[in-house]
């Protein structure tokens, strides 16, 4: 199945483009170029993303590496600097992980789990940050302990299985 064939990656790829900050740059030229004209430029500027992947004892090993290529085929769509979390009921003790739009992504070797499962830590960490991520997307089968109330930011919850979500954009994913 192709990237474009992926609803959620559509949804995630409209989303990205209403939040791009676009806009035309009119620098002064270079004086060496020899060229005294101004034209405008197009500058993009990164878009901040919080994944979390949930990897309680109901998420299996092979349900994570599948996140974790989703993730991969993302990063690879955008200029985007993600900021990875693995949460069972806490959070993985050697995250988060942070990706530039230059870094490769890989796998971190600490992404353990196997507890129960609180979607709680995860929003927790966001909202302590200096600024809310433009996006947190979170991929799990959904069934655990959600925070009380409706972040101030938008969330995309990635969903194997077939339990809902109290808010959010709740995508199946399998």
């Amino acid at each position: 199945m192709c990237i474009r064939d992926r609803p959620w990656r559509a949804l995630l790829a409209r989303y990205m483009s209403s939040v791009a900050r676009d806009d035309y740059s009119y620098t002064r030229p270079n004086p060496r170029r020899g060229d005294p004209a101004v034209y405008p430029s197009l500058r993009s500027q990164q878009v901040d993303i919080v994944v979390a992947i949930d990897t309680s004892g109901s998420i299996a090993d092979r349900e994570v590496q599948e996140f974790i290529s989703e993730i991969d085929a993302v990063k690879g769509q955008m200029r985007a600097r993600i900021t990875l979390l693995a949460c069972d009921s806490e959070l993985a003790e050697d995250g988060p992980w942070v990706y530039e739009p230059w870094d490769e992504f890989t796998r971190p070797a600490a992404i353990k789990g196997g507890g129960g499962t609180s979607f709680v830590p995860v929003f927790e960490w966001a909202q302590r940050q200096d600024r809310y991520p433009e996006l947190l997307i979170y991929f799990t089968d959904a069934q655990g302990k959600f925070p009380k109330y409706e972040p101030g930011f938008p969330v995309i919850w990635l969903v194997k299985g077939k339990a809902p979500v109290p808010w959010g954009q709740r995508i199946q994913l399998n």
